[in-house]
């Protein structure tokens, strides 16, 4: 892989001349936050042999009125795209990989479209976020199906002793406006949560250069939530939960016709789990849950298509402290059915998992194994695994490596679409007879740790074979992509102000073609940086992406995207103790730019909130 040595440089000038200023804090540090979405058990963050990084509550306060698609957009090796503005539908490329081969949970539910294969990310607000894990890097070892890019995993607000009501209302460009309110709370075992909200917007016109229909008008999005939970303790250690989650959005798109079109689109889950602490060293859990994926197009006032996705889960993880390390065994179990309004021949499918896992630090040595069985009704097994090894060979430096392989089945679109033919435009369909997408992947890491400074440098290498191509109109196993890269990531405290800095370098490439993959930026970057100082909390944020083509099929100048770079910025003011201002603006610069070819985005926008929190 070809980097371009000024680049390097560059990222080398931001990185050494802080090394020497870093102080050394303790306490909340990055380094200390415990993440399990990296081996299914709680692990140090710094500890951890794959590369994660978490988005803490903190993070999600100060993103104001931005959404998850955007939160996401400026951590390191992701990559996002937009059909237009708050509500379109959006993709996530995490190491390049497609956007299909990132596993969405929340709360360990997986959530998601059978049909298209995707999330819908776009209707899940901030408002109902602790905080977000993402994991690079495949983990089908640990999860199955769809982690050949990567896992994030969105873990909902929770209760915790006391009592803390809170209510935030918001208005904004574009006549936008946010209500939530939330109560939360606990006394001895029991913890509950509620919170419930709306957001609406007047939104931009998602198809700018269009003069059909109803296309130059201004495509807005609403959206109502509501997420719960409760917990209660039993025993010494042990306790019950359940939890619900609720979207429910509303977005108007172009489809150049006199109607104005729109999509709606809900996303639920809801999950009953009971742990037990069986020995000592011996911790079960049991999990139950349920996770619906509901998309309706009114393309027309009387065309409706539906697409919906019911997915029945069920879980039995147990948790071994176990020769020094931790020992995984699970069960699990996914029953997915589909509801369309187009016929299919096969509308459900189930899959029985069993996954295994070690992990443990032995000295200055640290390892983990995964291996895990996927059987599938509707292609059989698949079996994938993991290992990874870390060495501490001096007190701030260490290495790790890993090797791993992944998965991706094949949606009910590209098994089952009923095929149908056009004359001599060809035919269009599924086909029954797919494998699934399958990845080998390696990757090589360098980690600096000192107080609350952290560097790092991760180089990866993922084939991706039998990736399912439409471009004949059947959907046939025939392309095969490398994705290879190199990432570089800063954290520190300087003189009390708290920075982040990532630097990527990304080639995904279509094996056969030689074209690099359509939407994916060679180069990425993203700088941020906040303080807080008495009543005062503010922040700015310099993300960018450098040129990339629209699609993979043509890499022609006229598909090539322009590169970019937007500036944020945030700031809070404590008026007393449980009120407070927030005020956010996105793209200060009013930067024109796409994320997708003939798509509108946002350009100079401002959002101001009042808040109050019981503390």
């Amino acid at each position: 892989m070809k980097i371009q040595l000024s680049i390097l440089a560059s990222a080398c000038a931001l990185v050494y001349p802080v090394l020497g200023q870093a102080q050394t804090v303790h306490g909340d540090s990055e380094l200390d936050q415990v993440v399990v979405t990296a081996t299914r058990q709680a692990v140090i963050a710094s500890e951890a042999l794959a590369s994660v990084e978490v988005i803490s509550r903190e993070d999600i306060a100060a993103a104001g009125n931005s959404s998850l698609v955007e939160l996401l957009s400026a951590r390191s090796g992701i990559q996002v795209v937009s059909n237009g503005g708050a509500g379109a539908s959006s993709s996530i490329y995490i190491r390049g990989a497609n956007s299909g081969h990132t596993l969405v949970l929340i709360d360990g539910m997986r959530i998601g479209s059978a049909t298209n294969g995707a999330p819908s990310l776009e209707t899940i607000p901030l408002a109902l976020i602790d905080r977000v894990e993402i994991l690079r890097g495949p983990a089908s070892a640990l999860y199955g199906s769809d982690a050949i890019g990567g896992v994030i995993q969105i873990f909902t607000r929770k209760g915790k002793e006391g009592f803390q009501p809170s209510v935030r209302v918001g208005f904004g460009a574009e006549n936008s406006r946010s209500l939530e309110a939330a109560v939360a709370g606990g006394v001895d075992r029991l913890r509950y949560s509620l919170v419930v909200g709306e957001d609406r917007t007047d939104g931009i016109n998602a198809r700018p250069t269009s003069y059909a229909g109803r296309d130059q008008d201004d495509d807005g999005f609403r959206n109502n939530y509501v997420n719960g939970s409760l917990t209660v303790g039993f025993r010494e250690r042990d306790e019950i939960g359940l939890s619900v989650f609720h979207t429910d959005g509303r977005s108007w798109y172009d489809a150049g016709k006199t109607y104005d079109s729109y999509l709606d689109k809900q996303t639920d889950t809801a999950s009953v789990y009971m742990r037990n602490q069986i020995t000592g060293d011996w911790a079960s859990t049991v999990k139950v849950g349920y996770s619906a994926d509901t998309s309706h197009d009114h393309s027309t006032a009387t065309s409706t298509s539906e697409f919906d996705t019911a997915q029945t889960q069920f879980t039995w993880q147990n948790d071994v402290a176990l020769a020094g390390g931790s020992l995984l065994a699970a069960y699990e179990y996914l029953e997915q059915n589909v509801s369309t309004t187009t016929a299919y021949a096969k509308t459900q499918r189930n899959t029985n998992s069993l996954v295994l896992g070690w992990g443990g630090q032995l000295g200055k040595h640290n390892v983990q194994f995964n291996v895990r069985h996927d059987d599938d009704s509707q292609f059989g097994g698949e079996t994938t695994g993991s290992a990874a090894y870390g060495y501490q060979f001096l007190p701030e430096w260490r290495v790790h490596g890993s090797i791993g392989t992944a998965f991706k089945a094949p949606t009910f679109n590209d098994l089952y679409y009923p095929l149908a033919c056009f004359g001599s435009y060809g035919c269009f369909g599924g086909n029954a007879d797919l494998k699934p997408e399958e990845s080998l992947n390696r990757e090589f890491g360098l980690v600096w740790e000192r107080g609350a400074t952290s560097v790092r440098a991760t180089y990866f290498n993922n084939r991706v074979k039998n990736l399912i191509d439409w471009s004949s109109g059947i959907a046939d196993n025939v392309a095969t992509a490398t994705l290879e890269g190199v990432e570089l990531g800063l954290t520190t405290m300087v003189y009390g102000y708290r920075l982040r800095a990532n630097v990527d370098f990304l080639e995904a490439k279509d094996k056969d073609s030689g074209n690099y993959l359509g939407r994916r930026a060679k180069e990425s970057a993203s700088l941020a940086i906040d303080r807080s100082t008495g009543a005062w909390t503010w922040g700015m944020e310099l993300t960018g992406q450098g040129r990339r083509f629209d699609t993979t099929a043509s890499n022609t100048s006229a598909k090539r995207l322009a590169g970019y770079s937007l500036l944020n910025a945030y700031v809070h003011y404590a008026l007393a103790p449980d009120w407070s201002v927030e005020l956010r603006a996105n793209n200060i610069l009013d930067r024109d730019y796409e994320l997708a070819q003939g798509y509108g985005t946002k350009g100079a926008n401002a959002f101001v909130a009042l808040r109050y929190a019981l503390h």
